[in-house]
């Protein structure tokens, strides 16, 4: 039978992998528990009419996983990000939930693009959001959270930059060179789509969004500098108008988190403020929101580019429990039992005829630290020997010493 392969653009995670991704959702988790955000889920398939006029045309048309389910009227579609679905929940519970609410979710997406490095069609995204609260203090709030993430994951501050932008304070830049209201939108896609693609813009435009712009030149920029110099991080932010993001559901502050002196593809995550997303699911719920995802598969990308992955073990087990032969298997399986009732990550070699050697390669090859030999001289006296493969020091030990140590 010919070798199937996972599909172009989907990954299959074995357990080292699984393990590197893990740390960094443990990153992201750790960061959530700092700032006090909560963890919350939705399905992983919606109604295609979820992301009507709140996603980008490009997304929902382009990129995006649909099927028509049997007996039912609307087109389903894989979800490929979480902001849509978290709008439509709070929507639906406004009236019960304690605001501002600070939320955060980990789960896969999906997008039908073209797959290349750092980027496929199935990933595991994070999304951080803040709603319920109109205040440039959330904005501040929310850029901290994404710049702690990269620190958290031992990322130095000339290995990363923040560029934003508001869309608002664009939108009236664009309003006074001679731009009007009904070409706003479209102005706003061809300037997010010049890095991917060539597109006509105008003279003024161009001009405009090239043009230096720094805090003091707008209420709004003062505003937020001066917080973020607050906390520390204002000499790692910059203002970019060319940066507006792709979502049309984008309506003030815009940023992204750009690979430092870097070519190609360079933006590990991107947020930005919401204004109206909620109340389209509910008109008597104005409900302000900012937030910003990010995904492992950057992350690890560029963890990987610059040396950076930890030497993370896929297996936690703490002690390797030989077995000799059949007569001695009930002492292991006895010594493995008590070990894992105190709370040690035990494993039992579970074959009866493969010689000490083979297992201690195992233990070795596996990254498992002790390896407790349990032989016929071992059983008779009841003591074992306890070998640190790290050290190759063995010392003979009880079961009660045992147990007391490992735990």
């Amino acid at each position: 039978m010919k070798q199937i392969q996972a599909l172009r653009g989907f990954t299959d995670l074995y357990p080292r992998e699984k393990a590197l991704q893990r740390f960094v959702f443990s990153a992201f988790r750790e960061v959530a528990r700092q700032f006090g955000f909560e963890e919350y889920d939705g399905p992983i398939v919606e109604p295609v009419s979820l992301y009507a006029n709140k996603s980008s045309e490009e997304l929902l048309e382009k990129q995006t996983f649909q099927i028509k389910p049997r007996g039912e009227d609307d087109q389903w579609i894989l979800r490929p990000e979480m902001t849509p679905t978290l709008a439509r929940m709070v929507a639906g519970k406004s009236k019960e939930l304690i605001f501002p609410l600070r939320y955060f979710n980990i789960g896969p997406r999906f997008r039908y693009e073209a797959p290349q490095k750092g980027r496929s069609r199935e990933f595991w995204q994070t999304d951080f959001d803040i709603l319920g609260s109109n205040s440039v203090l959330s904005d501040a709030e929310i850029l901290v959270a994404a710049i702690s993430i990269l620190k958290k994951l031992g990322f130095t501050d000339d290995e990363f930059e923040v560029q934003l932008n508001s869309r608002l304070v664009l939108q009236e830049k664009l309003l006074e060179i001679g731009v009007r209201q009904e070409q706003i939108g479209e102005a706003l896609r061809n300037i997010d789509r010049m890095d991917k693609s060539e597109v006509e813009l105008d003279d003024s435009v161009k001009k405009l969004i090239d043009s230096s712009i720094t805090a003091e030149d707008d209420p709004y920029f003062k505003e937020l500098f001066q917080y973020l110099k607050e906390y520390g991080v204002d000499k790692l932010c910059s203002i970019n108008l060319r940066v507006v993001r792709g979502l049309d559901y984008y309506t003030g502050l815009v940023f992204e988190i750009k690979k430092k002196n870097a070519t190609g593809r360079v933006t590990l995550l991107g947020g930005g403020r919401y204004a109206n997303l909620i109340s389209n699911f509910n008109e008597k719920s104005e409900i302000a929101g900012v937030g910003f995802a990010v995904s492992d598969t950057a992350l690890l990308s560029y963890l990987s580019e610059k040396n950076k992955l930890p030497n993370t073990s896929s297996k936690s087990t703490r002690v390797l429990v030989t077995v000799f032969n059949a007569e001695s298997v009930t002492v292991s399986i006895q010594i493995t039992n008590a070990l894992r009732s105190s709370g040690v990550s035990a494993e039992l070699y579970p074959e009866i005829d493969k010689k000490l050697d083979k297992q201690l390669k195992y233990a070795d090859r596996n990254n498992i630290p002790y390896v407790l030999i349990i032989g016929p001289e071992e059983v008779e006296n009841k003591t074992y020997k306890l070998k640190n493969l790290k050290t190759q020091e063995q010392e003979a030990i009880s079961k009660e010493e045992l147990v007391k140590k490992l735990a």
